[in-house]
């Protein structure tokens, strides 16, 4: 007997393998060329690759650098559902049942195999002792119930602080935009004078270039953008210019946006200083150096939330109690349900193993550790596509302002 106990153990670990694991001188500004989103620049010879969606899809770095440079958003920030029933029902890809149904089946057979034991009398007292389990498995199914409640709250949570955060810095990036565009000086016919135009084309630039270095340093599906090679070919897309990328060349892959941040600022204060480029920049000056700092405040919460996202012991204990649940639980629906023990057994499977799944997904909302390969993940791309359609915005709807006196 304890050949098969050492086996069934070995298949249920292997099993379980697969839900258990958790800026330059201002002096040296120079005209910014608009945002190319077909840009036909020549193919690069990096061998670098990306799984953009594990298992789907695979870039090339030419190919992720135009994706980035996009400025319409390629997909929505996650997957779009109808709330109508007939949709959710029939709903497979991006949802639980496609993460759970394997272990679900698994545990079935597993049951179907105990059934056929009893039924055939192959082991004696073999009910007598299913009953015992099921004692056990009314006791701990209270305790799992409530902590799996608890567990998803708490990854729901990590879920809604990252998406809110890279909409925080969105709106704090946008704010820079407007401020800018409606403190420049024009001429008599409302028209953005050139050395101010050249100012919002920087700021602009930079705004775009800001995104793309931040996300590579915490998305792990991004982290091709930390190379030399993506500076290469961001310099050939016009992205940056041939000074900045070999000062970017300088910095540690991971600290590069905290550069472009300082950039930014450089650009601000420089032209604050001078007459002929902002209205009221005294005031101007110190609104925007509120927004920096909020900006600040809200991207570097981003890697410590990611850091502190959930204590380990916490996460060992849940997975611990869920498979143990899940172990017993074939037992038991014999012991209570008979001949109907393994749609019960698939239920209650898919229900308490959907559930932990969900938390673990809900806790790497990035896909960093590949809990969201499904799709049903923070879409990057998506957030970066849209700062570069916000850092033009502005600046394109007020090229020339009408009349007022």
């Amino acid at each position: 007997m304890l050949r098969p106990t050492f086996l069934l153990l070995a298949l249920l670990t292997g099993v379980s393998q697969g839900f258990a694991s958790l800026p330059p001188p201002s002096s040296s500004l120079a005209l910014p060329p608009s945002i190319q989103q077909n840009s036909a620049a020549p193919p690069m010879s990096s061998p670098l690759t990306l799984h953009s969606k594990p298992a789907e899809s695979r870039y090339t770095l030419d190919e992720f650098l135009d994706e980035v440079q996009k400025d319409i958003a390629s997909r929505p920030i996650a997957l779009q559902f109808s709330p109508n029933r007939s949709n959710l029902w029939f709903r497979f890809k991006g949802t639980i049942l496609q993460k759970t149904w394997k272990s679900a089946l698994f545990f079935t057979l597993f049951n179907v195999l105990l059934c056929l034991k009893v039924h055939l009398n192959l082991v004696p007292l073999f009910r007598e002792n299913m009953e015992k389990l099921d004692k056990l498995w009314h006791m701990q199914m209270s305790l799992t119930t409530f902590i799996l409640a608890f567990f998803l709250n708490r990854g729901a949570s990590v879920w809604n602080d990252m998406n809110s955060y890279g909409r925080r810095i969105q709106g704090r990036l946008n704010d820079i935009s407007i401020l800018c565009a409606t403190h420049v000086k024009r001429d008599e016919d409302g028209k953005v004078l050139y050395k101010s135009q050249v100012v919002l084309d920087t700021i602009a630039r930079y705004k775009r270039l800001f995104p793309i270095l931040f996300y590579s340093s915490i998305v792990k599906s991004h982290k091709i953008l930390q190379s030399n090679e993506a500076l290469d070919g961001m310099q050939t897309r016009g992205m940056i210019t041939e000074e900045e990328k070999i000062l970017l060349k300088e910095m540690p892959g991971g600290g590069r946006h905290h550069a472009v941040i300082q950039w930014i600022g450089n650009v601000m204060v420089a032209a604050c200083e001078d007459d002929e480029i902002f209205h009221q920049h005294s005031n101007l000056h110190y609104t925007f150096l509120d927004k920096m700092c909020q900006l600040r405040s809200t991207y570097g919460s981003v890697p410590d939330k990611i850091d502190d996202r959930l204590n380990m012991a916490y996460a060992h204990f849940v997975q611990l109690l869920v498979d143990s649940f899940l172990f017993v639980t074939p037992f038991a629906a014999l012991a209570d349900m008979g001949n109907f023990s393994p749609f019960a057994t698939f239920v209650l499977t898919m229900f308490f193993q959907g559930l932990l799944d969900l938390s673990k997904m809900f806790l790497d909302p990035f896909n960093n550790e590949g809990q969201g390969d499904d799709g049903d993940y923070l879409v990057v791309n998506t957030y970066i596509q849209e700062g570069n359609a916000g850092s033009e915005r502005f600046k394109r709807l007020t090229k020339r302002f009408p009349k007022v006196f």
